[in-house]
């Protein structure tokens, strides 16, 4: 036990230091660049309560991801079955170095909800080339379409699932085979963050304003006839600036704020926004105002 509570404790250390060290450079642009880090939608600055909660709670959710992370190899070699054939799939996209237990918590609450077909899957390296990860999220697409008998499947992707799925709809063929799309905190824009990664691979291709990401905005920032969701929040430590995860076209874009990058994954708030792009009731709600 005494060799456990010192595993869980290293654990603890460890991504409490990577939070803080991804907060000591989202302060930065905070106090530097207000103009890109006070987004429209939410004009007000953040008060110390804000800072000290949403911090706390990406670490507990930055801790909460790290020790769920070895549990993607029985996810992983579970079959794709269908649990009722015809049903719209939804698929969650994890983001860069993540896995598919990332979506551990999210997946359970949508299937408890009555989303009865719900996958998570995982692409790896994310050292490789940002185009070959996406032809591994197309094939998995694919083969849960094929598993399901369904026409067409949703998409939740986080981080940079969300820029892989758009390469996908522009280029390998996804195109009329997805419905909505809903990204939970994507660079669309790049950010500043993937300098600090290594210098090839997704990581330098997620950059901001790279020229991948350029090449994916002039080809259309919301491709494939598919309906975009954008949520995101101005505590996000993975994208800086807070602006870059706008997204254009017919997107709507969905503001919460004092949540991190990790956090998204586990907010009731963020399953709530994602529920009601599920059933098109945000679409709903901006009718009627």
């Amino acid at each position: 036990m005494t060799l456990l509570y010192l595993v869980i404790a290293a654990v603890l250390l460890v991504t409490s230091a990577m939070t803080l060290a991804l907060y000591s450079c989202w302060y930065y642009e905070y106090r530097n660049f207000p103009d890109e880090t006070l987004l429209p939608d939410h004009p007000e600055a953040l008060t110390r309560w804000d800072k000290i909660v949403g911090i706390t709670t990406e670490c507990l959710a930055m801790f909460f991801l790290a020790v769920t992370y070895p549990l993607r190899l029985l996810h992983d070699a579970s079959p794709a079955r269908s649990k009722k054939m015809g049903q719209t799939p939804v698929i969650l996209v994890h983001g860069y170095g993540g896995v598919s237990a990332n979506f551990l918590w999210m997946q359970w609450q949508l299937k408890r909800r009555g989303w009865h077909n719900v996958y998570a899957v995982s692409y790896t390296p994310p050292t490789i080339n940002a185009r070959k990860l996406s032809q591994q999220v197309t094939d998995h697409v694919n083969r849960i379409l094929e598993a399901t008998g369904a026409e067409k499947a949703h998409l939740v992707c986080h981080s940079m699932g969300g820029p892989l799925t758009r390469y996908a709809l522009i280029n390998l063929g996804l195109a009329g085979k997805v419905d909505k799309v809903i990204t939970l905190g994507s660079p669309h824009q790049g950010t500043r963050v993937a300098n600090l990664f290594m210098a090839r691979g997704a990581a330098a291709q997620l950059r901001y304003k790279s020229p991948f990401i350029q090449e994916l905005a002039a080809a259309g920032e919301t491709p494939g006839g598919a309906q975009f969701y954008s949520i995101y929040s101005n505590m996000d430590n993975f994208i800086l600036p807070a602006n870059a995860a706008v997204l254009g076209g017919n997107a709507r874009n969905i503001h919460i704020p004092r949540l991190g990058h990790i956090s998204l994954l586990y907010s009731p708030t963020v399953l709530a926004e994602v529920e009601k792009c599920l059933q098109d009731v945000v679409q709903e709600e901006a009718t009627a105002a």
